[in-house]
């Protein structure tokens, strides 16, 4: 399929409106393969795509890099580490791996800063990547997030040269129970991160929150919404990683119904797009913790509870976080970045100045939102961002040098 083409692509079914009273959870467990992870499709195989999604609300999609790929971006995790955090910091050397690592790392996540390398601008514009979310999506007029990397440090048997002795790192260790939602189902309110939203951001709560559903913008109950890693290493499961309910998407109206409160409370909370699902909750008895090989695309329904697990092993577990959305979502638009914010040694192609939203699709739909008024308050935000990337690799390169 071309890009732009007009060919009708098959679609996943619409969103069912429930009442909140019609629906019962069937758990839709993910089949695992001999070398214990999650059995994934191939590229080619759309119609196995969709009807697997349609029911489990998650896939896996195999060999979306190459190696090749997958390496250059573990080294550009690296060189983000030396020249955002700590130039000191070594990947074979654990005992550099405590001071100034990023923020979030109890989540599994390389801090609150977006990962724009060469390689990691280039899996965002892979054809690869687009061709799922194009096949999950049914449209081919696609955006991409700008967004970060994900790591796990090895908190098992990990060998400290320094020192010739092999340790456990127990503080390394991510939260052990994180099941949440990036969307508040009571509302409809998802999660833009990565993206320009266009009506209220991603911590402003709903003013009528029992009404919000009728809103037409950013409605991830009435519009579908996708999430997504990449794996740049075998992900294995005592390497830690991502966990989630699969078949929870057909059964979401009747859990909030009998929740309203919690999502009230979320509402109102200091991120009213991000519900946690309490401890008690006795849909956590079917989470599945989901392994997946290098080079493999996990894509899951923002409708789905997940999270991460800790790691229990001497082996990173390294991702890259990366999401699409069709250009006629109008909750969202491309994030403002120039062509400064992307690496001098990274090639645009003619798919990524669409995705990244330079030039516009050809539809007359894109053409009008590729002209839409600019939110202000995105636009400064990224100046900010701006600012501070280039503060925090000069604070770097100084420590280096001194």
């Amino acid at each position: 399929m071309g890009i732009g083409t007009s060919t009708p692509l098959p679609k996943l079914q619409e969103i069912h409106m429930s009442p909140g009273d019609d629906e019962t959870f069937q758990p839709a467990p993910l089949s695992i393969d001999a070398d214990g992870f999650i059995v994934a499709l191939n590229i080619d195989q759309e119609e196995e795509i969709l009807k697997f999604f349609e029911k489990h609300g998650v896939v896996v999609v195999a060999n979306v890099l190459t190696d090749e790929q997958c390496e250059r971006s573990v080294d550009d995790v690296w060189r983000f580490l030396q020249e955002m955090f700590n130039p000191d910091i070594q990947r074979d050397q654990p005992e550099t791996w405590s001071y100034k690592w990023p923020s979030f790392s109890k989540m599994g996540i390389l801090g609150n800063d977006r990962w724009l390398y060469p390689q990691a601008c280039d899996n965002r514009q892979n054809p690869n990547i687009y061709k799922v979310f194009q096949i999950l999506f049914g449209e081919h007029e696609l955006i991409v997030n700008i967004t970060r990397a994900g790591l796990m440090r090895p908190t098992r048997n990990i060998y400290f040269p320094s020192r010739d002795q092999i340790e456990d790192r127990e503080n390394w260790k991510t939260i052990s129970e994180w099941l949440h939602l990036d969307m508040n189902p009571l509302t409809g309110r998802a999660t833009t991160y990565g993206f320009e939203h266009v009506a209220e951001g991603h911590f402003e709560f709903s003013k009528d929150p029992l009404c919000a559903q009728n809103q037409l913008t950013n409605n991830g109950m009435r519009k579908r919404k996708l999430q997504a890693i990449l794996a740049l290493e075998d992900c294995r499961e005592e390497d830690g990683g991502f966990h989630a309910v699969p078949g929870f998407q057909n059964y979401i109206t009747t859990w909030t119904k009998q929740n309203q409160q919690l999502c009230l409370d979320t509402n109102q909370g200091r991120d009213p797009t991000t519900v946690q699902i309490p401890k008690d909750d006795p849909i956590r008895q079917h989470i599945q913790r989901m392994p997946i090989r290098k080079g493999s695309l996990l894509v899951w329904d923002s409708r789905l509870p997940h999270g991460n697990y800790p790691n229990n092993s001497n082996h990173m577990r390294i991702i890259q976080y990366l999401h699409m959305a069709p250009i006629t979502d109008e909750a969202l638009r491309p994030f403002p970045l120039t062509k400064k914010d992307l690496p001098e040694t990274f090639q645009l192609t003619e798919l990524g100045e669409k995705l990244y939203g330079f030039k516009p699709w050809e539809s007359v739909i894109a053409r009008t939102r590729f002209r839409e008024k600019r939110n202000q308050r995105v636009l400064e935000q990224a100046e900010y961002e701006r600012q501070l990337r280039n503060a925090m690799k000069a604070q770097c390169q100084e420590a280096k040098t001194n």
